[in-house]
């Protein structure tokens, strides 16, 4: 089976044409799709007509999948499919006192899927179902090649810092309801260092994003300053790609040297649900 590999941006991003993701893939068609997934951080899989068993089957070459621990998010009786949406079961679109609408709000903001467990996530696969007319994009950040691009002095800065991540740093806005007291309990705050070696390319980046709360031993202004520093340097635009959603897109990123965030749009009027499935880390960063 044959696939063409067309780069999306010069450092991020490049597009695999020529798959049928509703088929499985031999074992070395899918190390083809692994190694251009591992040079390039995100790989785009365009008109895939696939459904929630052919997304998890596709994922689950990757790796392991992670279970989602927050029933609010998950399709019902699937709890390896997360539900980024604004629509309830009848597909009408959620008042936006939601709690789910909350955490959609959240999601705009840059992060790394799963940074807030102790073991984070590998991989996360999107997939379009449905999508606002405008508006509503998924940008995404190469933290590898962030961290390439930083003077040696801020290198020698961060190089051995940790990091705390805590889910409800980032979320500190959501409304109690969206989550039960065993959901809460089951994610505590967790340490990562700030720069993590990627395990299979050997590449530094920078993990960092909105759950990023705390740096140890650091006066928290200056640690917030830090972190917001490397965030700001890391999403500018030359490490950066902004996709425009089309029904039947799946995109798949690495979350070890990515960020990536949804970009907002009318959610009062214009319907949109996609469906993500996330590959489970395999170790601790530390």
């Amino acid at each position: 089976m044959d696939f063409s590999v067309t780069p999306l941006t010069p450092t991020i991003g490049a597009e695999i044409r020529g798959l049928d993701l509703r088929r499985p893939l031999d074992d070395n068609i899918m190390a083809q799709v692994r190694q251009v997934w591992l040079d390039h951080v995100i790989v785009l899989f365009s008109e895939q007509d696939i459904d929630d068993a052919q997304q998890i089957a596709f994922s689950r070459g990757i790796g392991t999948l992670e279970l989602i621990n927050m029933a609010a998010l998950q399709v019902p009786g699937k709890p390896e499919i997360y539900r980024a949406t604004n629509l309830n079961e009848d597909d009408t679109i959620m008042v936006p006192e939601h709690p789910v609408m909350q955490t959609n709000r959240d999601n705009q903001k840059w992060h790394s899927d799963s940074s807030f467990k102790h073991v984070p996530a590998t991989a996360s696969l999107l997939h379009a179902r449905v999508v606002p007319e405008s508006d509503g994009e998924t940008e995404f950040a190469n933290m590898a090649a962030a961290y390439d691009a930083l003077d040696d002095a801020t290198k020698e800065q961060i190089d051995d810092l940790i990091v705390v991540h805590n889910f409800y740093w980032s979320r500190r806005g959501v409304d109690a309801i969206a989550f039960t007291e065993e959901e809460k309990a089951a994610i505590p705050p967790v340490r990562h260092p700030l720069v993590r070696v990627h395990p299979e390319t050997g590449r530094k980046t920078i993990y960092a994003g909105s759950h990023a709360e705390s740096i140890e031993g650091m006066p928290q202004e200056d640690s917030r300053a830090l972190i917001d520093r490397l965030n700001e340097h890391a999403t500018q635009p030359r490490f950066t790609y902004r996709h425009k959603w089309r029904v039947g897109d799946m995109i798949l990123w690495d979350n070890r040297a990515a960020l990536h965030r949804g970009l907002a749009f009318d959610a009062a009027v214009q319907k949109r649900r996609l469906h993500r499935t996330t590959v489970a880390g395999n170790r601790p960063t530390l």
